[in-house]
């Protein structure tokens, strides 16, 4: 055990004081204080002032549903009889032509209220022009309801009493982002590290002096662990940021802003996320580990790695390409493929009608893909730790022969 202990600090102090490891953990935690404070770095560079106050030049009729109307959509912009910090005034009516005047730049969000409003009083005033009834002005402003339905879709209905997925949650799509694009970094990153230390060793012939004091097995198994703490560290540093800006941070108001809201949805997302994020990583790297112990030369490596780069961009794919379709039959078989799990699944908990037995069978199925990557690692590993051929199909070959 402690041969073991010895090998893991070594591997894991050495990649955490490396500058490689500290500027890419500063740099994306810079990233996540800038987009914590996006409407500040946004007002910055908008020259457009806050107006509090509008004064109209219109009917009273126009004054009196103008002046109930602008607080439904806005809670800063009042109606004032003089002085006003912007003049609003009607030309027509039905339908409304205004000018809007100021000293300074109004900014977007209060020209979009202002329009809102004017848009609504104009509603009214087609309403009370035409002499319509309540419930005739009702009628116009209803929603429309229109349910498209084709055999097939119906049929499904009736057999499995789902109607298929709900409007899309554009919060639990951003967590879906953030997941997928943060998984892809630490694999693609953590991946080749993994395979590197074991080539390298195995090149430079240093293994021999460390297999005559430690098991190839407890070297494997303390290098693969090493550096998946690495990538936890790493994204310790990330989550504390995230929490750190969301504590010092409004970050309501900007998720307000951009119209996200959660869901019964959001937390079992939130959660399946981190578990599929840290069983990836897990998988990935045990997988990398497999495929390095085939490599001799430091030449062959982005050779037996090229496997690991492909699944991952895959699995990315899969879930960027069918974010609003996480119900097609595509998405629910590579769901349960091992190597694509960790990218996909998550984008069927989007789905409410994934339960959950389906996205635990999904963990078991990487789970067991661990084991068994991680048990031929071991295997392979010692087998070919002393290997000097060249190539990695010689050494498979090998492997299968002495097998």
């Amino acid at each position: 055990m402690n041969k073991f202990m010895t090998t893991f600090w070594h591997t894991y102090l050495s990649k955490v004081k490396a500058k490689s490891f500290i500027i890419t953990t500063v740099i994306v935690m810079l990233l996540i204080i800038l987009a914590g404070n996006f409407d500040k770095i946004m007002n910055l560079f908008d020259s457009s002032e806050e107006v509090n106050t509008v004064e109209l030049e219109a009917s009273e009729e126009f004054t009196q549903q103008f002046s109930a109307v602008i607080s439904e959509f806005s809670e800063n912009i009042t109606v004032t009889d003089e002085d006003g910090d912007m003049l609003l005034t009607v030309e027509d009516t039905v339908p409304i032509t205004a000018t809007v005047e100021s000293d300074s730049e109004i900014s977007s969000g209060q020209q979009t209220e202002i329009e809102m409003a004017l848009d609504s009083v104009n509603r009214q005033m087609v309403v009370n022009s035409l002499d319509l009834t309540e419930e005739e002005a009702g009628l116009m402003a209803a929603e429309i309801n229109v349910d498209f339905q084709a055999a097939e879709s119906t049929a499904d209905e009736d057999s499995t009493g789902t109607g298929g997925m709900d409007e899309p949650n554009y919060l639990n799509i951003v967590i879906f982002y953030v997941t997928v694009f943060v998984m892809f970094f630490v694999v693609i990153n953590y991946a080749s590290q993994i395979g590197t230390e074991i080539a390298m060793e195995k090149s430079s012939r240093v293994i021999e002096m460390i297999v005559s004091s430690v098991s190839p097995v407890n070297h494997l198994f303390a290098k693969i662990l090493a550096i998946i703490c690495v990538s936890l560290t790493q994204l310790f540093f990330f989550v504390l940021t995230i929490i750190a800006v969301i504590y010092f941070v409004d970050i309501g108001a900007i998720i307000s802003e951009f119209g996200l809201e959660s869901d019964d949805r959001t937390l079992p997302m939130i959660i399946y996320s981190l578990v599929f994020l840290l069983l990836g990583l897990v998988l990935y790297l045990s997988v990398s580990a497999l495929l390095g112990s085939f490599v001799s030369r430091m030449e062959d490596l982005q050779q037996a790695l090229l496997p690991i780069t492909l699944m991952s961009i895959g699995g990315m794919y899969l879930g960027m390409f069918n974010l609003f379709n996480p119900d097609n039959m595509l998405v629910k078989i590579t769901s349960y493929f091992p190597f694509f799990t960790p990218f996909v699944m998550p984008l069927r908990v989007l789905d409410s009608g994934t339960s959950h037995i389906t996205v635990w069978i999904g963990i078991v199925i990487v789970i067991i893909t661990i084991i068994i990557a991680v048990y031929f690692a071991a295997r392979i590993y010692k087998r070919s730790i002393l290997s000097t051929d060249k190539g990695i199909i010689k050494n498979i070959k090998k492997f299968n022969k002495d097998g």
